[in-house]
C-alpha cells in the first residue's frame, strides 16, 4: 500500500495533495498553504496538519512531517523530497495525487468486479439455510417415522439440518468470529500474511490477478519516483520497500544490491519469475533512451489493462460456477426429499 494513516483515508490524501499542489502553484508559500487546508477538516485531521506546518516552520521538510506525522509511504516521501529540493513541489505534489488516484481506481476494479460474485454467494448460502432451516425441519420427522433405510444423500442433508438446529447459534458466532480474527491475523502477524500470499499466487488466474497487481503499483511508483529525479537505484530500492506482497517484494529485495551497483533494473525483471515478458524489453528501451520512468509508467498501465481483462475472465468463469453450485445444493435438498417417498411409493405399488 502506498499509505497507512487512521487520520487520512486515501481519499483525503488525494484532496489533500490536491489542496497543496493547487495553493503553492498559485503563488502561496508552503506555511501559508497548510495553514488555509487546517480549515475545513475534522479536528483530528486538523491536528495532524498543524502538527505538519509546525514541522515545515521549524527548518524540517514537508515530505518527513509528512511521512512522520500522516505515515505516508516512502514512495510519496520520496517523490515530494526531490520536488522540495528540485524546485518543482507543485508538480511532484499533484504527481502524488495521481499516483494516490490510480492505486484507488486499480482497488475499485478489483472490487466492484468481485461484488456480483460475492452477492451471488451471499444469496446462495441465504437460499440454503433457508431450505435446510424452513423445509427440512418440517420433513425430518416424517422421514423418520417411517422406520426404513434412507437414502444416503436424505441422510446427509438429515444430518446437516440437525446440526443447524442444534449448533446453529455456535456456527453464527464461528463464521463471525473467524473471518476476523484471519483479518487481524493477516493484518498483525507476518507469517499468516506471508503463508496466505503464497498460497495466492499459486491459484491460477487467481495468483496471476495478484502478482500483476502488486507488479503494475510497483512499476507505477518506481516510474513515478524516476520522473521525479530521482535515481534509478533509489527509486528501485523506495518502491520495493512499499511492495506489499511479500514473495514479489522477498525477490525483488534480493536484487538491491545488483541494482545500487549499476544493473539495469530491466535485467533485474526479466530473472524475476512471473513478470510479464515485455516488461523487460520495454524498460530496456526506456533505459537506452533515457526515459525510464515514462517506461515504467507505460508497463502499469499495459497491466491494467491486463487485470481488467483478468478480472472479466475470472468474473465470467466464477458466475457459472457458482450458479451451478446453487443448483446443485438446492436439487441435492429436493431430490433428498423426493427419493425416500419415492421409494415407499415403489413399495407399495408392490
Amino acid at each position: 500500500m502506498i499509505f497507512k494513516t487512521k487520520q487520512f483515508s486515501r481519499s483525503d490524501l488525494i484532496l489533500l495533495f490536491e489542496r497543496l499542489s493547487l495553493y503553492i502553484a498559485s503563488g502561496l508559500t508552503l506555511n501559508k498553504a497548510l495553514l488555509i487546508v487546517e480549515d475545513g477538516i475534522s479536528k483530528r485531521q486538523k491536528t495532524a496538519i498543524e502538527k505538519v506546518r509546525l514541522g515545515v516552520e521549524s527548518g524540517g521538510s514537508l515530505s518527513r512531517a509528512l511521512q512522520k506525522f500522516l505515515n505516508i509511504s516512502l514512495t510519496i516521501s520520496g517523490l515530494i523530497e526531490n520536488g522540495e529540493t528540485g524546485g518543482k513541489l507543485a508538480e511532484v505534489l499533484n504527481t502524488s495525487r495521481q499516483l494516490l488516484e490510480k492505486e484507488d481506481e486499480l482497488r475499485k476494479k478489483c472490487a466492484s468486479a468481485m461484488a456480483y460474485p460475492i452477492i451471488i454467494g451471499i444469496f446462495a448460502l441465504i437460499l440454503t439455510i433457508g431450505l435446510m432451516r424452513g423445509i427440512m425441519p418440517q420433513i425430518v420427522p416424517m422421514l423418520k417415522s417411517l422406520h426404513v433405510q434412507l437414502p444416503l444423500l436424505t441422510r446427509i442433508v438429515m444430518a446437516l439440518s440437525d446440526g443447524l438446529s442444534f449448533y446453529g447459534i455456535y456456527i453464527l458466532f464461528m463464521v463471525i468470529l473467524l473471518p476476523s480474527i484471519f483479518l487481524y491475523s493477516y493484518k498483525r502477524v507476518a507469517l499468516v500474511k506471508k503463508l496466505v500470499q503464497s498460497f495466492l499466487i499459486r491459484i491460477p488466474l487467481i495468483g496471476y490477478l495478484v502478482h500483476s497487481y502488486s507488479l503494475s503499483l510497483f512499476l507505477l511508483s518506481c516510474g513515478s519516483l524516476v520522473e521525479s529525479g530521482l535515481g534509478s537505484a533509489g527509486a528501485y530500492k523506495n518502491a520495493v520497500n512499499t511492495m506489499s506482497l511479500i514473495p514479489l517484494r522477498r525477490e525483488l529485495s534480493k536484487e538491491l544490491s545488483p541494482v545500487s551497483h549499476g544493473v539495469p533494473i530491466s535485467l533485474v525483471l526479466k530473472k524475476i519469475k512471473r513478470v510479464q515478458p515485455f516488461v523487460s524489453p520495454l524498460l530496456s528501451a526506456g533505459e537506452m533512451s533515457g526515459t525510464l520512468g515514462k517506461s515504467m509508467l507505460r508497463g502499469a498501465l499495459i497491466l491494467d489493462r491486463e487485470i481488467e481483462h483478468s478480472l472479466k475472465r475470472i468474473t465470467a468463469l466464477i458466475e457459472p460456477i457458482m450458479m451451478a453450485g446453487m443448483g446443485i445444493v438446492v436439487g441435492a435438498i429436493a431430490l433428498s426429499i423426493m427419493m425416500p417417498i419415492y421409494d415407499i411409493s415403489r413399495v407399495l405399488q408392490r
